[in-house]
């Protein structure tokens, strides 16, 4: 699934439809940019419009709060949510879960989502005031017939919902929370499939593994697709190991909660964020923003030229317009790439590509390679072996 941005220019021709089936765009998004949403239900494409119910987490009058956001339904004003401290009252939460169903589905979404919440303990009366409002969710998606097509969409495309779980880097690492998770989630009735956030994840192998053994297991015991955001580069070798989809693009790649405190336009979203360059060969951001990278951007692009045609071949992109193509183009080819093998042949190949995404690393005085990229394929062959202990290394998507 392709994360645009907001405003970036990125169209929907641009997107490789071999490997990019949905966007996903921030609801508060794309009821300020419908025009990509738009071109992807013309293009028959799913549309996943997170609507972000864990800003009502945030203080009264915090600028994610404020703006688009402060307009839709799910909206609560005048309440700081704090989910881990009590459960929800049953009208509340009914409330709740249908007004967060029906913002998405009236912006357009094909797959909807479950509302979520960053939560400070797990196991506990947050995780269960948010299976009780994915429970609401799908019964309002049901009742509502949502399934039927979108408006402009072909008869055939039927209308998902999928359950939103937020979690914490600090959170996933520990086992007994992911069994606990698998547990509870597999159980959901009338969900599609399920929508994983990485939030406040370090990007740390223990952890990125551990998200995809959420994904995988979930996949395994309930035969829905999992899609898993926000775990960085390392997101290729979940596409590797069997992972359904990830969500990866612009300023999409990490969730930081509490959100930093950024320069906001008048729509309360964040203005003035950087762009890195993202190269191929090194599985990842080339260098460091502004002129202290720019020697490594112009090394690598020099040795290794890009063949993506939104820039000079041998010289790095320039300008918002054409990082964002070049970076999305790439993106795309290494997902490609990594997705559409067996799994047993993508992680070999994964492999492969991590030893010289090293070497080209050290050459080029870069930081280390990301710790997933090894330790995801670790992690999903052991779930295989546990299978499957005569046929591990055999899976096929």
């Amino acid at each position: 699934m392709a994360w645009p941005g907001y405003r970036s220019g990125l169209s929907i021709d641009q997107l490789d439809r071999e490997v990019v089936g949905a966007i996903a765009k921030p609801l508060s998004h794309a009821v300020q940019d419908p025009a990509l949403v738009a071109g992807a239900l013309r293009e028959e494409m799913g549309v996943v419009l997170p609507a972000q119910a864990w800003r009502n987490q945030l203080p009264l009058g915090h600028p994610k709060r404020t703006g688009t956001f402060s307009a839709l339904a799910l909206h609560r004003p005048g309440l700081c949510l704090a989910p881990d401290d009590a459960p929800f009252a049953v009208p509340f939460a009914e409330t709740y879960a249908a007004d967060h169903v029906a913002a998405e589905l009236h912006a357009g979404a094909t797959i909807a989502t479950t509302p979520g919440h960053v939560l400070a303990e797990e196991c506990s009366v947050g995780r269960d005031n948010d299976l009780e409002l994915a429970r609401l969710a799908a019964q309002e998606f049901i009742a509502r017939r949502a399934w039927a097509p979108a408006p402009r969409q072909p008869a055939a495309a039927r209308r998902e919902i999928y359950a939103t779980i937020v979690l914490q880097g600090a959170h996933a690492k520990v086992s007994q929370i992911i069994d606990w998770l698998v547990n509870k989630y597999s159980a959901l009735e009338d969900i599609s499939g399920y929508w994983i956030i990485a939030a406040n994840c370090k990007g740390s192998g223990v952890q990125v593994a551990a998200y995809a053994r959420l994904a995988l297991r979930l996949q395994d015991a309930t035969g829905r697709p999992a899609v898993v955001s926000c775990v960085g580069d390392a997101h290729l070798a979940l596409l590797a190991s069997g992972v359904a989809a990830t969500c990866a693009g612009l300023h999409g790649m990490s969730f930081t909660y509490p959100p930093a405190d950024l320069p906001v336009r008048e729509d309360g979203e964040e203005e003035g964020l950087g762009i890195f360059v993202y190269h191929r060969a090194v599985l990842g951001n080339v260098g460091k923003l502004g002129v202290v990278g720019e020697p490594a951007r112009q090394a690598i692009f020099r040795n290794l030229p890009c063949p993506c045609r939104h820039h000079p071949a041998d010289r790095p992109p320039e300008g918002k317009r054409q990082i964002i193509s070049h970076n999305s183009w790439a993106v795309s080819a290494d997902a490609r790439e990594l997705s559409t093998p067996a799994v047993a042949a993508a992680e070999a190949h994964l492999a492969r590509r991590a030893q010289e995404a090293k070497r080209q690393r050290t050459f080029l005085r870069l930081s280390k390679l990301k710790s997933g990229f090894l330790a995801v394929p670790r992690a999903a062959a052991e779930l295989r072996a546990d299978d499957d202990p005569g046929d591990a290394g055999e899976h096929q998507r």
